[in-house]
């Protein structure tokens, strides 16, 4: 380690005893623990919140997050004579979460029914949100993304069509564009419902907050000599006020398309997560349409319109392959959640 970064550590009052890199950040190992350094560029303000949030949530004990560490001067921001800001966060001995272990898989639903479940005990206070979140710009967001997300894919279509000599990608896209534009139309026509759109108003107004980037990448299993691994949540630097059940989404989506869209081991997390955290038949439908719309095709299209489209890499491609392949197998698992009204 250098002399900038061992000076930024004994502003913490740490004393490192050996360093190593790991998630882009250096891992200090102290006689008090593990550390994690790690450049910041992000909004300080956010910052206040998230060591708030994750304050609150380690005090119930119900669930293992990290922390972020203020410096002697009760700084959580340290910033060294270059003008560069860190943040120093608390870490644990700790192993990545495996998408391909099932066991993993259904800790790691459970752990965010119990995220759910504790922030949902965290009070910030309407006034203290709506000055930090703008909730009314998030419901609106919320409400409106799928008609933005449409207009993408049918520019993109456009663009394409006009073409004269067309790429492999551009023919794969071609070739099954009118199903999943119809799956998007569905989507966008069910959530235009009033009782839809007042669940979204509703849970945003509440304060429901959400970690914001739930998936494998960001849950480890924590080594503290115990018989089974203690999930560990980390990476809280989108948490928000949104519609909590994104979060289940976000997880499911992920873990579904490395598993071909398994439907026992969909319904499983789903009810894992039940298990501690109940969830509604409004949050079920809402479940429903958000895996119902072909968002990574979306993500694909729209990667490809904003950059060179004189040439697609070879794994844009197989990605593209692979999303319309699983179409019937997420279809068939949305169809066998058992949705009221679906």
């Amino acid at each position: 380690m250098d002399d900038k970064n061992t000076d930024i550590l004994s502003r913490y009052g740490l004393k490192p005893i050996r360093t190593g890199r790991q998630r882009g950040a250096i891992m200090v190992q102290t006689e008090e623990g593990l550390y994690l350094l790690r450049e910041f560029d992000g909004n300080e303000k956010h910052l206040e919140f998230e060591e708030k949030l994750l304050r609150n949530i380690a005090v119930s004990g119900d669930i293992h997050v990290d922390h972020i560490i203020r410096n002697v001067d009760g700084e959580l921001i340290d910033k060294e004579d270059g003008g560069r800001k860190y943040i120093v966060r608390k870490w644990y001995c700790a192993m990545d979460c495996d998408a391909k272990n099932h066991s993993h898989i259904i800790r790691a639903a459970k752990a965010l029914a119990q995220l759910h479940s504790t922030m949902n005990s965290v009070r910030f206070g309407q006034e203290y949100l709506e000055t930090n979140f703008n909730l009314e710009d998030t419901c609106d967001r919320l409400l409106s993304e799928f008609e933005k997300h449409n207009r993408e894919l049918k520019r993109t279509r456009n663009y394409i069509r006009q073409k004269r000599r067309k790429n492999p990608f551009e023919s794969m896209v071609l070739q099954k564009f009118d199903v999943f534009y119809e799956d998007a139309g569905e989507v966008l026509r069910l959530m235009a419902e009033p009782s839809v759109q007042q669940f979204i108003i509703n849970e945003v107004n509440a304060g429901r907050l959400v970690h914001g980037a739930y998936n494998y990448h960001n849950i480890l299993f924590e080594n503290d000599g115990i018989k089974e691994y203690r999930p560990f949540i980390t990476n809280f630097e989108r948490a928000k006020c949104s519609v909590q059940v994104r979060d289940l989404y976000d997880f499911i989506r992920k873990v579904m398309e490395k598993h071909s869209w398994d439907k026992q081991l969909g319904n499983a997390v789903i009810e894992e997560y039940a298990k501690i955290r109940s969830v509604s038949d409004e949050e079920l439908k809402y479940l429903a349409l958000k895996l119902k719309y072909p968002e990574k095709y979306w993500k694909l299209l729209n990667h490809y319109y904003n950059n060179n489209k004189a040439w697609v890499p070879d794994k844009d491609i197989v990605k593209l392959d692979l999303v319309m392949r699983q179409r019937a197998g997420r279809v068939a698992f949305i169809d066998s959640m058992g949705v009221p009204g679906h």
